[in-house]
């Protein structure tokens, strides 16, 4: 019903009911237009990267949320609005988490979004809920064993034990170590030391890569090592065969 036809009717019935004085009723109207956008939805970007459900995050690396909606087109035409529960954080197509919102876990679950609203220009509105996780990456310790240019001394039946150390920052987090020896890796699971043998005289290299559960990683240099036959059975046997 358009606004000149209600300001009519009301006049109309005043008269007829012998009121004193007649008004003009101006009810607002509902939105003009049906909502556009028929769906939101969250992803993160991180390495350059995009993480879709569940979204993941590594607190090394600052990442941002972005809002995508359905028609991409109207994606301009509507307000953003980022909460955590029932507090409005930012707006913007687009949410940044820089790595100190990463740092602890009150700050994550107090700046970091959970919900995001939004609201066109004829007040429609929709809304979508979802989960951050935030995850610390394992790291290695530098020390190794060999150390980086050792010296070993022996032959290829001599064992040479290789050490590392891998933590992880998350409790219960099982992490997975790859030990890497002259570019063939050998899964080693949960084990920071390994014993091999085999190594013929002159340079080799190693290097160690570790996994967690959640599929971050951190991996050491390559590093590298010299075997001295001291018994001289490598050019024995060379001679031999």
């Amino acid at each position: 019903m358009k606004k000149n036809n209600r300001c009519f009717l009301s006049i109309t019935v005043a008269l007829m009911t012998g009121g004193l004085f007649s008004a003009c009723l101006d009810i607002p109207s509902p939105p003009k237009d049906t909502a556009k956008i028929t769906s939101v939805n969250v992803f993160a970007k991180q390495f350059d990267k995009a993480i879709e459900t569940p979204i993941k995050l590594n607190s090394s690396e600052e990442a941002e949320l972005i809002a995508e909606v359905t028609p991409s087109k109207h994606k301009k035409d509507v307000q953003y609005y980022w909460y955590n529960g029932e507090e409005i954080l930012d707006s913007g197509a687009t949410y940044t988490v820089p790595t100190s919102y990463m740092a602890s876990s009150f700050i994550s679950q107090n700046f970091i979004p959970d919900r995001l609203v939004i609201e066109d220009h004829e007040g429609n509105t929709l809304e979508t809920s979802f989960h951050v996780t935030v995850n610390n990456p394992p790291q290695l310790l530098a020390e190794t064993t060999p150390a980086d240019g050792d010296t070993l001394y022996g032959n290829s039946y001599t064992p040479i034990l290789f050490t590392w150390q891998s933590f992880d920052r998350d409790e219960n987090n099982y992490l997975n170590n790859t030990l890497e020896i002259d570019s063939v890796r050998y899964n080693v699971g949960d084990l920071q030391e390994v014993m091999q043998s085999g190594f013929t005289e002159g340079r080799h290299t190693f290097r160690i890569f570790v996994e967690d559960s959640m599929g971050d990683q951190d991996s050491s240099a390559t590093q590298e090592f010299f075997v001295i036959d001291t018994l001289g059975l490598g050019a024995k046997w060379q001679s031999i065969l």
